[in-house]
């Protein structure tokens, strides 16, 4: 095979529910350029690598499937197919998401073919929970670009199967193997960082992909024990670039955000000692605007009401 323009990859381990309709959305791109399609399929114990196997022997020439005699898990999954990536540029689809625009590939392209400014573009999602589907989760919000280190920093705002970059970046961070040594749970965010610190970031509003929330989920998939893993390596990730990138100024904002999510997990996991932490914080606090936090850390009497009122929220709206 000639080298391609682009390598499409995707991880997958136990979704033989959806990666039929993964491949579909990734086969069936319509480009005037080549492209790969890297499966690392992890030693799923159920019907995933027949059904890859069915559509590989359908498109010879576009898929490359990637896996050993025993489950490598997530981490290396992710690393072995980012090092057989060969084209000038690289997507991600993981195997229970999928892409719904035929010409997402082609318009991530043309940009980045004609901005060369630019390292990396994402795009608007809809979100599918169970037979409910929310279509362009950002509706007509024109997301930052540009130069946009502090806003991830802020805030993960990309979703991972809408994202085109240049490989030779990606290739650039996997080499330094920062991301591997720290074992965060979540790898797209941190490379994000990595990206947005080196090259400048574009969003598209079109709603190229779909975003599957289901019980199986590594991330949604959780108890509360599991979520508040989660939540603090998500703030680990935080505060680690803050400080490779002394973004000192973010802090106040950051730590104000972590404070409030670590008091929902204290409610929640009734955990006296996280509760007691915030409880510091925010005794230290005089701003208006903090005084419910204040209340909930120091009185267990509203635990029961502020949970009601969260899971209640919960259920009315679809949260990535």
């Amino acid at each position: 095979m000639d080298k391609p323009l682009v390598s499409v990859k995707t991880i997958t381990y136990n979704h033989g529910k959806y990666i039929a309709q993964c491949i579909k959305g990734i086969v069936n791109q319509k480009t005037n350029f080549s492209f790969e399609f890297i499966i690392g399929e992890d030693c799923s114990t159920d019907n995933t690598m027949e059904v890859i196997q069915g559509y590989e022997k359908r498109y010879p020439d576009i898929i490359r499937v990637i896996t050993s005699e025993k489950n490598v898990g997530a981490s290396e999954n992710d690393h072995r197919t980012d090092m057989a990536c060969r084209g000038k540029y690289v997507t991600f689809c993981e195997g229970d998401d999928y892409w719904t625009d035929p010409y997402k590939l082609q318009k991530q392209i043309d940009f980045l073919e004609a901005n060369p400014d630019y390292g990396m573009v994402h795009t608007n999602f809809s979100i599918v929970k169970g037979d409910k589907v929310s279509k362009s989760f950002r509706g007509d919000e024109m997301l930052p670009t540009g130069h946009i280190l502090d806003q991830l920093i802020r805030g993960n705002h990309v979703a991972t199967a809408s994202v085109c970059m240049r490989n030779e970046i990606l290739q650039k961070i996997r080499a330094e193997e920062q991301i591997k040594r720290n074992v965060w749970r979540m790898g797209d965010y941190p490379l994000w960082l990595e990206v947005a610190s080196m090259t400048k970031i574009h969003y598209l509003k079109d709603d190229t992909i779909t975003y599957r929330i289901h019980s199986d989920s590594a991330t949604h998939g959780l108890d509360w024990n599991g979520d508040y893993y989660f939540f603090k390596d998500r703030y680990g990730i935080k505060k680690h670039y803050i400080d490779k990138f002394n973004r000192k100024e973010l802090l106040p904002f950051i730590s104000k955000m972590y404070h409030r999510e670590l008091l929902k997990f204290a409610i929640f996991l009734k955990d006296e000692q996280l509760r007691e932490e915030c409880n510091k914080y925010y005794k230290e606090k005089s701003e208006s605007v903090e005084l419910p936090y204040r209340l909930l850390s120091q009185f267990k009497v509203f635990d029961a009401l502020y949970c009601f009122v969260y899971s209640s929220r919960k259920k009315l709206k679809t949260i990535v």
